[in-house]
């Protein structure tokens, strides 16, 4: 979606983490991000919006704008607007795991070394030696949690609350891939050993309800504040499909003025039909997609493509993404299977979505009293699915309806609403700590009086993951450890010697189904420190400034600037360029499943077990929700 002046008002939303597709009427206020120059706007207009990036001599803000307020916006020149848009943090890509043997409990007196620090050779760096902070842009972090290291800074935010309360456990699960700790407990992270310095910037305050959607003023925000507190990597595992100009700009300017590395999850939306017949366009994700972002698919465990990793022409690298060990947040119980028994000895299982922020709710069976159950109108219905919230009054229907269920003797708030052609809901506008499940098909009870409810739910101080989100974490955490051998490498350097010394997995050369391939950052490490160049220079780009004498390559042809310039075509501008010669960006080190790339995948421990993914214990959607 791109910027809007003197145009239509348009009324469709991309919904985000919790609430699916959205529309809105044009009659109501709508969120939007501004982009304008010091001066240019009313008070009436700056009242609406806060300040969260800049782009060149412009600033970008966001807030809640009436039509009203946006025809007057139109009638400025130089002033653009576009719709505030979702994203997602893939958080059905982490699953709780149970084994039958060996299980993850064993890993409070023992450490394991996951497949992937040797896939990757990142276990062979030498451990990090400079401080190359990472940001991890998520939904918070367990900051105390004994496998993480101690030097972990946060931002909080009025939307999302403290960085270090997890709203989901997908922030902790990334944290423990970059960083966590060698100190014989848990598992081991790409910075386990030396210098490991974590920020943690947190998009949202729960995970199904109030202020569970990631939008993209937020995310902006986050970047902004990750650049001024020295991040040097930023870690996006999460996606959105649209795309974003002043996004970009944001990501732009930061990338060349500041010298950042941006790593994305490509997404989750990749098919196995789609592989099987050849076809590799699949949608793109942003920021994944950008053109200063890396973004990364996923593997398996063999080596090979993983079903759900989606494959286009932006895909740059590939990391493992399947049975990935790691951290959880330690007070985050999620509710795995909910039965209700009924009108005398029926009983249903309930399709849910849980509500709460995950706070202690240990399995149990108990009753259920009438006051614990609530209702939902179909107005209520149509506000949140149209305004992301609920009314103000149901709200405090809501807390008053808890109180009554608590006075009851009551352990859950269920909360069900009337079905609509649109779908299900997948969230409400509304926070507690108190067990509450949005049920998504009420059954057919003929005698509420005389209700019980067994509640089967989950814990771990550990996760087993699966999802480009994990491999997104380990390209991050090893470019951190491969950078701290030498903070004067710069951007492209670092970039460059990933490109040239990869696993190539597919097609000779970049492809869409694995980028250049599988990093080996030991061998990116000898690239750096032997001094190589790559065989062509990086890609011209028409939003980066180049100076006299900097090198570029454009369709297959190396060439070099007179003169400081931005925007001007090789091809098309002789007077800023002059050719150089042609340009063989094929990667040599061709990989297979069977050679050093995966010889060394031997699975131990945890990981070589037969598996049982119970439930989306992490989107806490679970029932067949």
């Amino acid at each position: 979606m791109g910027f809007f002046k003197r145009s239509a008002v348009f009324a469709s939303m991309l919904g985000s983490l919790g609430f699916g597709a959205m529309v809105q009427a044009q009659n109501a206020d709508s969120a939007y991000l501004v982009q304008f120059k010091n001066g240019q706007l009313s008070q009436h207009i700056l009242s609406s919006l806060k300040v969260i990036g800049q782009s060149g001599d412009k600033v970008i803000a966001q807030g809640i704008l009436s039509v009203q307020q946006l025809d007057e916006l139109n009638q400025i020149d130089g002033v653009t607007f576009e719709a505030d848009y979702g994203l997602s943090l893939s958080s059905n890509s982490l699953n709780y795991f149970k084994a039958t043997t060996n299980s993850l409990d064993v890993l409070a007196n023992s450490e394991l070394e996951p497949y992937w620090l040797r896939a990757t050779s990142i276990s062979q760096l030498p451990s990090a030696t400079n401080d190359i902070s990472v940001c991890v842009i998520d939904s918070g972090v367990d900051s105390n949690h004994p496998d993480l290291p101690v030097n972990i800074h946060g931002y909080h935010s009025v939307y999302a609350g403290f960085w270090d309360q997890d709203a989901l456990s997908h922030g902790t699960h990334m944290a423990g891939i970059i960083a966590a700790q060698s100190n014989g407990i848990g598992v081991k992270g790409a910075l386990s050993e030396g210098v490991a310095s974590l920020q943690v910037h947190k998009l949202i305050k729960t995970a199904n309800g109030k202020n569970s959607a990631i939008w993209g003023g937020n995310l902006i925000e986050a970047i902004e504040v990750c650049a001024n507190s020295g991040a040097k990597v930023i870690n996006m595992s999460l996606s959105g499909e649209q795309y974003s100009p002043m996004t970009i700009a944001v990501i732009d300017r930061l990338a060349y003025d500041r010298g950042l590395i941006f790593v994305a999850a490509a997404g989750n939306h990749g098919t196995t039909e789609k592989k099987q017949q050849g076809i590799y366009d699949d949608a793109l994700h942003y920021p994944a997609s950008y053109h200063n972002v890396l973004s990364i698919g996923a593997l398996e465990t063999d080596g090979t493509i993983a079903s759900f990793s989606p494959t286009n022409q932006h895909i740059d690298f590939v990391a493992p993404g399947s049975k990935i060990v790691s951290t959880a947040n330690r007070s985050h119980y999620a509710v795995q299977e909910v039965v209700i028994q009924h009108s005398g000895s029926v009983s249903d299982a309930l399709k849910y979505t849980q509500i709460d922020v995950g706070v202690r709710s240990e399995s149990m069976q108990a009753t259920l009293p009438e006051h614990c159950v609530f209702t939902l109108s179909s107005s209520d219905v149509q506000q949140q699915l149209t305004q992301r919230t609920l009314p103000y009054e149901t709200r405090q229907d809501l807390s008053n309806a808890q109180s009554s269920c608590v006075a009851a003797g009551g352990k859950v708030l269920l909360i069900n609403y009337p079905q609509r052609s649109e779908g299900r809901l997948k969230g409400i506008d509304y926070y507690t700590e108190f067990p509450t499940l949005l049920v998504h098909q009420w059954p057919n009870v003929t005698d509420s009086a005389n209700m019980s409810i067994a509640i089967n739910s989950y814990h771990s101080d550990y996760v087993v993951g699966a999802g480009t989100s994990q491999a997104t974490a380990i390209i991050s955490g090893g470019i951190a450890r491969l950078w701290s051998q030498n903070p004067n490498w710069d951007r492209a350097q670092i970039i460059g010697a990933l490109q040239a010394t990869s696993h190539d997995l597919g097609d000779p050369g970049k492809d869409n189904v694995y980028g250049h391939g599988l990093p080996n950052f030991a061998q990116a490490l000898t690239y750096l420190q032997s001094g190589y160049t790559p065989a062509c220079p990086q890609n011209w780009y028409h939003n980066k400034p180049y100076d006299g004498g900097e090198q570029v390559t454009y369709q297959g042809k190396i060439y070099r600037a007179y003169y400081w310039n931005k925007g001007a075509n090789p091809s098309q501008s002789p007077k800023m360029w002059q050719v150089q010669g042609e340009c063989d960006s094929s990667n040599q080190n061709q990989s297979t499943p069977d050679d050093a790339g995966f010889s060394i995948l031997d699975f131990s421990g945890l990981e070589g077990e037969n598996s049982t993914y119970n439930c989306k214990g992490l989107s806490l959607m679970c029932g067949g929700g």
